[in-house]
């Protein structure tokens, strides 16, 4: 199995990721081999916020290791490195893939982690999916593509709904325990004048009200996760994290574990949705991806009364305003993260006010 641990050094930038020190990660994830050379390219430059990764592909002159690998390295910028270090983000993923990724049926398979908790540098090594059909976020998931998306996340959900073993993870946490909403607080609250900003004119003052009142309702939404039944979130679930695998038992296989939480699962339909369709497209199949997402719900034998389902959906809508608050307040490294953080704010705001989510309780 795929290991953690010290005895290999943490790369903090592409000119450490050598023939040498991939060959010594990947005998310690239990690959017998030598890497002779290798080429290091960067890759979803603009699509990831926390973290940088590179494509590997090595060339071996012994034993016979993956053809294409992706390593993924903790961010250059001290402020997102910060809001990892607040949030554990690379420890968990480490964490996740070496202890749970064979059980998780869409994650990737994992070849090699390690954190500092000193220097919080982290690194994790996982198969190329580039094989694998992806759709840009910019442009907004297909219809179609959204029910194997919520069809999958109900059937994950469900295998982790209420389950006791989620006490036993130390390295996940409760979305509501201390110290994410202190945290979720302090972060959100220094973004939101940055946004302001940067992208005020798209937040109408129905939303602003809401951000410039975090302290009011954030908080008080995560710790109220404990009242709601919780599964396993992946917590990310956005579309340039998700892979298509078309014709294979998940139809889907996701990265960036960084933010899985123990909460409700609605969270990750409620992002998912709500940042990663278009508008358009999601106010015209909103309730037959939620109708689908709780039909397999009840196959699987979970009890979630529909009503629950939808006015839990719209709290959730407005907690994801977290998502570009946070991330667009951020180094945007370049166009494309500048854009990508503008449309998940504007799609937010339109699904929370289309649903008058912020009439649910604890934002009413």
């Amino acid at each position: 199995m795929a290991r953690t641990g010290p005895d290999v050094a943490i790369p903090r930038s592409m000119d450490e990721i050598t023939p040498a020190w991939l060959t010594a990660a990947l005998r310690a994830g239990g690959h017998d081999i030598n890497v002779a050379s290798l080429d290091v390219v960067p890759i979803g430059v603009g699509v990831g916020i926390m973290s940088m990764v590179f494509r590997l592909t090595p060339t071996y002159d012994e034993g016979a290791g993956p053809v294409s690998l992706v390593a993924k390295i903790a961010s250059p910028y001290e402020i997102i490195r910060m809001i990892a270090a607040g949030y554990g983000m690379y420890k968990r993923e480490v964490e996740i893939y070496r202890e749970l990724s064979l059980e998780l049926g869409f994650a990737p398979h994992f070849h090699y982690g390690a954190v500092s908790e000193e220097t919080y540098d982290f690194v994790v090594i996982i198969d190329d999916l580039g094989h694998l059909r992806s759709t840009d976020q910019l442009q907004g998931c297909s219809i179609d593509d959204a029910r194997h998306i919520v069809t999958a996340l109900a059937k994950h959900h469900a295998t982790w709904w209420n389950d006791p073993r989620l006490a036993t993870l130390p390295y996940i946490q409760s979305a509501g325990a201390p110290p994410w909403p202190q945290f979720n607080d302090q972060s959100f609250k220094q973004s939101w004048p940055v946004i302001v900003e940067r992208f005020g004119e798209l937040v109408p003052d129905r939303i602003a009200a809401i951000c410039e009142h975090w302290s009011d309702f954030g908080p008080v939404m995560m710790e109220d996760t404990v009242n709601h039944p919780v599964t396993l979130c992946h917590g990310d679930m956005r579309l340039d994290n998700i892979f298509f695998n078309e014709g294979s038992d998940w139809p889907i296989t996701v990265v960036d574990w960084q933010i899985a939480n123990i909460g409700p699962g609605i969270n990750d339909v409620a992002y998912f949705m709500s940042q990663s369709l278009t508008v358009d497209d999601r106010r015209a199949s909103e309730h037959e991806l939620l109708s689908l997402y709780h039909a397999k719900l009840v196959a699987s034998g979970v009890n979630y009364p529909f009503e629950a389902l939808w006015n839990d959906y719209r709290r959730c809508l407005v907690f994801c305003l977290t998502y570009p608050v946070t991330a667009g307040a951020g180094e945007l490294a370049n166009e494309r993260a500048y854009e990508l953080c503008r449309t998940i704010l504007r799609r937010c705001v339109a699904a929370i006010i289309d649903t008058d989510a912020d009439e649910v309780g604890p934002i009413r």
